[in-house]
């Protein structure tokens, strides 16, 4: 019987990490070309150690991806193009682990990528190779927890009270409404704003968008019989207003979202298979 093409396999970090860190994935592939699209999504540190590739953000100019890349995080879908086989481990960033491995003003990284190695240094370098020599998914997933170990040891303290109540603001309800992340925390509207592009890499407003076409990605995808009104939940006007906010952050039309050979769902059904041992709320819908 042929191997599958491909595989797709989820991880948990190691537990001082599951704060800043929502999972790691090991994806690999064993064809000579692929392309896909990505939703906006939280940050990530992707380790390629077999194959070449290339993002275009919001159908944008095509960047190469380093071998060792930090993507910053997106508002708009991604195409991903790459040429196989590939082997690529990744990793979602918080937002409090942006703020306390990172630092930076998460606004300063949005819809971009940048060489991990410039922002981490060479121990960067040394975890790629480590991935490389690893025989088995269990090293690779080490050496994952000892890059982010070793980074944790300078991490910076993150504002965790903003960051689990505006997590629990998105994740929470299908609708989050501004007004409400104001009232939680008790700042002005441009003290929230300042804080959630520092963080979130996006304003209040733009997030609500964002975490409400994700969420509904997330229930069409887990019951795609249903159709789009049960998906959109109420929160949209119409459907043109469904689909194009749909389309701007999931990168395709619900229709096509809902396919039965949609890579989405077949991510999703992977994902529900996998139980991992910790998984963080925002990280279900994103």
């Amino acid at each position: 019987m042929r191997a599958p093409a491909f595989s797709l396999r989820y991880f948990s970090p190691a537990a001082p990490l599951r704060s800043w860190v929502s999972s790691y994935y090991l994806f690999e592939a064993d064809i000579p070309a692929l392309t896909d699209t990505l939703r906006a999504e939280l940050p990530q540190v992707r380790f390629m150690f077999q194959g070449s590739g290339t993002f275009s953000y919001g159908g944008g100019a095509e960047i190469r991806m380093p071998q060792t890349a930090l993507c910053g995080p997106t508002n708009v879908a991604v195409t991903f193009r790459a040429k196989g086989p590939l082997r690529i481990c990744g990793a979602g960033l918080l937002p409090a682990g942006w703020a306390a491995l990172v630092g930076a003003g998460a606004s300063e990284f949005t819809d971009m990528l940048t060489d991990l190695r410039d922002v981490a240094g060479p121990v960067a370098g040394r975890a790629l190779d480590r991935m490389g020599e690893a025989r088995n998914p269990r090293e690779i997933v080490a050496a994952m927890d000892a890059f982010f170990l070793l980074l944790s040891m300078q991490a910076k303290p993150p504002p965790l009270w903003f960051t689990r109540a505006a997590d629990e603001w998105l994740a929470g309800s299908i609708n989050p409404d501004v007004n409400e992340l104001v009232k939680i925390t008790g700042m002005s509207s441009r003290q929230i704003e300042r804080l959630a592009l520092r963080v979130y890499g996006a304003s209040p407003k733009l997030l609500s968008r964002k975490y409400r076409a994700l969420q509904s990605a997330v229930r069409l995808g887990l019951d795609p019989d249903t159709g789009w009104e049960a998906a959109a939940a109420g929160v949209y006007y119409d459907q043109s207003h469904f689909i194009r906010d749909f389309k701007t952050f999931v990168g395709m039309t619900p229709s096509q979202f809902a396919d039965k050979d949609s890579p989405w769902l077949t991510r999703l059904t992977i994902a529900k298979r996998q139980a991992l041992i910790t998984v963080p709320k925002l990280s279900r819908v994103s």
